[in-house]
């Protein structure tokens, strides 16, 4: 490979051999490797680079991915870049120490990453804090950068699924082995086509968690698409989380919501006892604590009319269960 002059590949000019970014000072920015080395040794000499104790950005990269898997933004608010376009961190003492950390104490255990982040103080607060404390924080910080409360963030699209297969008493936490298709190839062998509508959300194969999900980067399934999952032909850093009319539409009218909230429906009533037992229950599972007396009325009038499916069709489109408050 040559630098080329003002991209001409007719004019070729100095070779670029293997490395890296010279910027770098703790690590050599150029590979030793012999002229003749493969590709394959160009790789391994990368990653050995990318992995190194003593690079400052990897350890930093992944720490800040994981905090903003939890608060929905990383203590750099540009997971992708940490140059001198990207953004300033938040927190850079503890993006140092967490980094450190993570390295040194943890061996680069994720697990650990993830327990000692949700057992933090900082991670257990909740969304909501009284008037007065609001106005005096908003005053300071009104972005919460500094992270005086936890931000009210939304489920994302695989985690919702999850969810709902939970409820559902249908989730198989079988770990490891092939991915599941929740699509129908039709023409495999001319020009496939992945028709996401025929697939059976009873197939008993799919009730998988949704990391095993076959993912096909030419189309996106819809449903998972519309809650905002990434798109798989893209490079992601960080999902967008809204709020449209299409996902509560989604969510009242999906195939596999329907599926999920008659074997939701199918769990409670098993289970015996009255209807306002059974709606108890029901919301309970779904929301992890008990109806309040209205709720209860409501729901148990509306089961009364249009049964416990639709009633857990409900639940299961409930901004508290979509919502990590």
């Amino acid at each position: 490979i040559f630098v080329l002059a003002r991209g001409d590949v007719t004019k070729p000019g100095k070779l670029v051999g293997p490395g890296a970014i010279a910027a770098i000072t703790a690590l050599d920015g150029r590979f030793d490797l012999p002229a003749d080395a493969d590709e394959s040794q160009r790789r391994v000499a990368l990653a050995r680079w990318i992995v190194d104790r003593d690079n400052p950005l990897t350890w930093r990269s992944i720490v800040n991915r994981v905090w903003q898997y939890h608060f929905g933004r990383g203590l750099v608010d540009t997971p992708n870049d940490f140059g001198r376009m990207g953004g300033a961190p938040s927190h850079p003492e503890l993006l140092d120490w967490l980094a450190v950390w993570f390295r040194d104490e943890a061996g680069g255990s994720l697990k650990q990453l993830h327990r000692l982040i949700v057992s933090s103080a900082t991670y257990r607060q909740s969304s909501q804090r009284d008037a007065a404390s609001t106005a005096r924080a908003v005053a300071i910080d009104a972005d919460n950068r500094l992270l005086w409360r936890q931000n009210r963030r939304k489920l994302e699209a695989e985690a919702m699924r999850d969810s709902m297969l939970a409820v559902a008493d249908k989730l198989d936490p079988t770990m490891g082995g092939p991915s599941f298709q929740d699509f129908v190839i039709e023409e495999p062998n001319h020009s496939p086509h992945y028709e996401y509508n025929q697939y059976d959300a009873d197939d008993a194969k799919s009730h998988r968690r949704s990391v095993y999900r076959f993912l096909v980067r030419s189309k996106q399934q819809p449903w998972m698409a519309t809650m905002d999952c990434a798109d798989p032909s893209m490079l992601v850093d960080k999902r967008n989380q809204t709020i449209t009319p299409l996902q509560a539409l989604a969510q009242m009218n999906n195939q596999f919501v329907l599926v999920m909230a008659r074997h939701f429906a199918e769990r409670v009533e098993r289970d015996g006892g009255t209807l306002d037992e059974q709606v108890a229950r029901a919301v309970r599972l779904a929301v992890q604590r008990p109806p309040t007396p209205d709720e209860l009325r409501q729901l148990v009038d509306y089961a009364g009319v249009h049964g416990m499916a639709n009633t857990c069709r409900i639940l299961l489109n409930l901004n508290e269960f979509v919502f990590v408050d």
